[in-house]
């Protein structure tokens, strides 16, 4: 009795196996990559970081998942650190568009942004007017 009842056991045990649902997000090894950028943080590590941003974005669409939330604004927000206003914003679209509920706050982030593509757009105007002086 205890042998069948082991059986048993199991058997749905081994049942329920296949039952466990689908990952709704692949976060790779996001967790580790942010861990040593803030424990140190240099150029190296930020690479490393931002490769696994892009390949957690590369595996998500390969894979058919949604790109986990936040990704595209943490792209975002390392681009502009990165003084590549242009890039962030399309990151922090991507986000928005993604995630509805962050709307507000990239909305601020693309505000942020913009003064420093007028600052851009600026001083390469006057490199210009300088060069043709």
């Amino acid at each position: 009795m205890r042998k069948l009842l082991l059986f048993i056991t199991l058997l749905l045990s081994i049942s329920f196996i296949g039952c466990a649902p689908k990952q709704m997000y692949s976060w790779g090894n996001y967790s580790d990559t942010l861990y040593a950028y803030k424990k140190d943080s240099n150029d190296e590590t930020l690479m490393r970081h931002l490769q696994e941003l892009n390949k957690i974005i590369e595996e998500s669409k390969k894979h058919d998942q949604r790109v986990p939330p936040g990704v595209y604004g943490e792209l975002g927000y390392l681009s502009l650190k990165g003084n590549k206003p242009e890039k962030a914003i399309e990151y922090f679209n991507a986000e928005k568009q993604l995630y509805p509920e962050s709307t507000v706050l990239m909305d601020r982030l693309i505000k942020k942004s913009e003064p420093s593509i007028e600052i851009a757009d600026d001083e390469s105007q006057s490199n210009s007017k300088t060069n043709q002086l």
